[in-house]
């Protein structure tokens, strides 16, 4: 069943990227917190609960890819459902994003209703 309330992090450098999508989401009724960049996103995971992670893939210092490797590798942050949310359109790097655990993919710019769709089927349920 679906959380009512779910928590949701946002991991994007581009800051009208996070704010985009965190207006969809918390139109939707989700609880929305959102940082810059894959080193913030680490951080936030290791003391606060979230539901699942938006990720951005192409970021300075720490990106997706290492943040993805990161969460499989601890045993607590593993089961977190992560949607990467990247600018990257190519098979290869989809079918990369899922062997390093991945749930979904979206591509940039990012369609509201498939937005929607995607984090319902992470979440387990429709709302």
């Amino acid at each position: 069943m679906i959380k009512p309330f779910a928590n949701i992090l946002i991991v994007d450098d581009d800051r009208q990227a996070r704010l985009k999508l965190a207006r969809i989401l918390e139109g939707q009724g989700y609880h929305v917190s959102e940082v810059d960049g894959g080193r913030a996103a680490l951080e936030t995971l290791a003391h606060e609960p979230f539901d699942l992670v938006l990720l951005d893939i192409l970021m300075p210092e720490v990106d997706g890819i290492e943040v993805l490797k990161t969460l499989q590798a601890d045993t607590r942050l593993s089961v977190i459902p992560v949607i990467v949310v990247s600018a990257v359109e190519d098979p290869q790097s989809t079918e990369k994003f899922k062997q390093l655990g991945a749930r979904g993919y979206l591509t940039k710019p990012v369609d509201p209703d498939e937005l929607a769709a995607r984090v319902r089927e992470c979440l387990g349920g429709a709302r």
